[in-house]
């Protein structure tokens, strides 16, 4: 049976298709390959799996599998190898996620440094005619800026020594996310995986240019969406987009964090409420229509005609509400609270008043959370509530248009063959 159109368009997306499309010849494969093994090598260095003594041991080489042991239940099996001059200690859990997070930023990098050089090379080169596919490549250093960005900051903050970046980001300390370093291992996951997914975007976008320049023809689908020229407002479109994924992605995974003190089968219903309506709903929302603004615009259009979507959209004005305004005492607790609540705890009223005590993240990590976290997301999700298209609007400024015909093919010379050469 085929795959509907929809879906088929879902799944290439989520499959990285265009990225690993452009990636596939042997050598950027090698590329990918030594990227993502430095990333992993670095990654159990800084984070004490792999150690290098300054004087080799007087020990023999070993290899053991402890299936179950002392510490906690998530680091076991644990491989333990070694010998006078390595030792390796690797948990399965921590090594698997490890693996995907390198394979990823090996992909985020890669992609970034050919198309940085491609299209900057056929640029000096004079290969980009001065047809629109010519005018679309004028913006080719704001678009390497943007591919290029989705990788370094997924290669910054899935880094071993971003730990206060997740603690901070979830609310929590950095001694809990030490403790917790599976946490760890799946917030550096799919930030990576949210930048590729960003990436694979981009491709989409300006992928036709590479294919322009490297093989003289310009693509022939009608419906790729084209560069247009961003001007102010569309540089504040892509800056709003971008904190959305950062705020968005960060506060969705806070919820798992809660899990810390609190698992979810002893969870109270408060908590529930906080992790469901207060995290999740606004978390992955944000992260949706800044990744797919077009989509979600569409998606809405076609199944906002029912009398079921004034439920959703009650919904999405009351998660928002939460965040932005007050919740009442019987409402709050460890990890639920709303921006009024936090501030009249960090202004010293009592409890009875509703205030909680934010996390210790200093004046700067706490200005952040009130503006991004609350502030941006609880509008966020009010105004998609109120009216979809007002919230949207600013977001498409920076997703590209459709052109109505394709883009022209860019002339080349033929090649000579034997007999016209004589």
């Amino acid at each position: 049976m085929p795959i509907p159109r929809g879906l088929s368009r879902a799944w290439s997306l989520l499959s990285l298709r265009g990225t690993r499309a452009l990636l596939s010849a042997p050598r950027y494969r090698a590329l990918v390959g030594v990227v993502g093994l430095g990333y992993a090598f670095v990654s159990m260095v800084v984070g004490g799996m792999l150690y290098f003594p300054s004087t080799p041991h007087r020990i023999g080489w070993f290899f053991y599998v402890y299936p179950t042991g002392p510490g906690p239940a998530w680091t076991y099996p644990t491989i333990l190898a070694g010998g006078p001059y390595f030792l390796l200690d690797l948990p399965l859990l921590s090594g698997i996620l490890m693996t995907l997070t390198a394979a990823g930023i090996g992909l985020g990098m890669s992609l970034g440094v050919l198309l940085g050089f491609r299209l900057l090379r056929d640029r000096r080169e004079g290969l980009l005619k001065p047809t629109a596919i010519g005018s679309a490549a004028g913006f080719t250093p704001a678009m390497i800026g943007l591919v290029t960005l989705g990788a370094c900051c997924s290669t910054t903050a899935a880094a071993t020594a971003g730990v206060s970046l997740v603690a901070q980001s979830s609310g929590s300390s950095p001694a809990e996310a030490l403790a917790n370093a599976w946490y760890l291992g799946v917030f550096q996951m799919v930030v990576v995986y949210v930048a590729l997914i960003a990436q694979e975007q981009l491709v989409r976008v300006y992928g036709f240019l590479v294919d322009a320049a490297g093989s003289g023809t310009a693509s022939s689908d009608a419906g790729r969406p084209v560069p247009t020229s961003l001007g102010w407002r569309g540089v504040g479109s892509t800056v709003l987009r971008i904190a959305l994924v950062a705020s968005g992605l960060t506060w969705a995974l806070a919820m798992f964090a809660g899990w810390f003190a609190t698992p979810p089968a002893r969870a109270s219903g408060s908590m529930w409420f906080g992790e469901i309506v207060q995290h999740l709903v606004p978390g992955v929302l944000a992260v949706l229509v800044a990744l797919f603004p077009a989509g979600t615009r569409a998606f809405w259009e076609r199944f906002s005609r029912g009398r079921s979507v004034l439920l959703v959209r009650a919904a999405l004005v009351l998660s928002g509400i939460s965040l932005v305004t007050w919740l009442p005492t019987s409402l709050t607790g460890p990890g639920v609270a709303s921006l009024g609540n936090e501030l009249l705890g960090f202004w010293g009223f009592p409890g009875s008043w509703g205030a909680v005590a934010p996390p210790a993240l200093g004046v700067i990590g706490l200005s952040l959370r009130w503006a991004f976290q609350f502030g941006l997301l609880g509008v966020l999700v009010v105004v998609m509530g109120v009216s979809p298209n007002a919230a949207l609007t600013p977001l498409l400024r920076s997703a590209g248009a459709i052109p109505s015909t394709p883009a022209p093919a860019v002339a080349r010379e033929p090649t000579p063959t034997l007999s016209e050469s004589g």
